[in-house]
């Protein structure tokens, strides 16, 4: 079985991905694994680095392949190229703060009649202040998922760890142009994604979650006042966009929604006039960066 993995590092080294690192340590039995490393920026990678973990990766019998770019793009557009230039049996995004169990792959190899693989995802702060349960959860009710096979577009989770089958992305592919959604650059490409696949109920498809990781979330929502200012940001341009293309309102209303929130002084005049413009042009700012990359390895 062919896997590619591809892990997104934004203000990181491999060094310190707590990702890779567990990734090397996998049980990866009867899988041909191929990771990309993509550095997001705003820093480059140390080229002396690289060479020795395409080292190490090679004795592991791991083909690696690193790519950077250091603008922040949008992780969209970074997810689809690849999933289109690349030949694999199932491809699997992976953030760079994720700890994989040492059976994650061996999932993947097991439960490979399914075309969609979740794992658990525990988080400290996200829930409780305890490592705990987050995702996924039910689509309708927001409660957490408790069974193990779901339907196309009952649930909804983090894209760190998510897992599909080469053959729903060629199904997909066929009646749209991007897989995942390039209007969106960070937060809610899983949301857009997972809501998307509500189209495909009656299909043939289904999902399992299976395994579990331990994932750091960008935020905590036991204290959101610890919220960094770019973090909220980055969530109020999701929240745009999901009202244009999931709530299906129009501009005139969504904008009336951020004259609100600014006259109650939710948002600096910065702040409102960067949202503004991410409702008049229907996308996240960074989804106007064109795709270039430079390949280090």
């Amino acid at each position: 079985m062919k896997i590619t993995a591809i892990i997104i590092l934004y203000n990181e080294n491999i060094k310190n991905s707590k990702t890779f690192e567990s990734l090397l340590n996998s049980d990866r039995s009867d899988i041909t694994l191929n990771v990309i490393i993509w550095n997001n920026g705003p820093k480059a990678l140390n080229l002396q680095e690289c060479r020795q973990y395409k080292s190490i990766c090679d004795s592991k019998n791991i083909n690696l392949s690193i790519y950077e770019n250091l603008y922040n793009i949008a992780l969209s557009k970074i997810y689809n190229f690849f999933i289109n230039q690349v030949s694999f049996d199932f491809f699997t995004i992976l953030d760079q703060d994720s700890i994989l169990n040492n059976d994650f792959f061996q999932n993947i190899k097991i439960n490979n009649d399914f075309d969609v693989i979740v794992p658990q995802v525990y988080s400290a702060g996200w829930v409780s202040k305890e490592n705990s349960l987050c995702f996924p959860i039910y689509h309708e009710n927001r409660k957490l998922f408790d069974k193990k096979v779901f339907a196309m577009g009952e649930i909804e989770s983090i894209s760190s760890g998510l897992t599909l089958s080469n053959q729903l992305i060629k199904y997909i592919s066929k009646s749209k142009q991007e897989f995942f959604n390039e209007r969106y650059a960070l937060y809610a490409i899983d949301t857009s994604f997972f809501l998307d696949l509500i189209e495909l109920k009656q299909t043939e498809f289904k999902g399992i979650c299976v395994g579990k990781i331990s994932h750091s979330l960008d935020f905590n929502l036991q204290d959101r006042k610890k919220i960094s200012p770019m973090r909220r940001l980055e969530m109020e341009y999701s929240k745009v966009l999901n009202k244009i293309f999931y709530d299906k309102k129009s501009r005139l209303n969504v904008f009336l929604y951020l004259l609100r929130k600014f006259t109650r002084r939710e948002y600096s005049c910065s702040e409102f006039l960067k949202l503004a413009k991410c409702l008049f042009r229907k996308k996240h700012p960074r989804s106007c960066i064109p795709l270039t990359m430079n390949q280090l390895l």
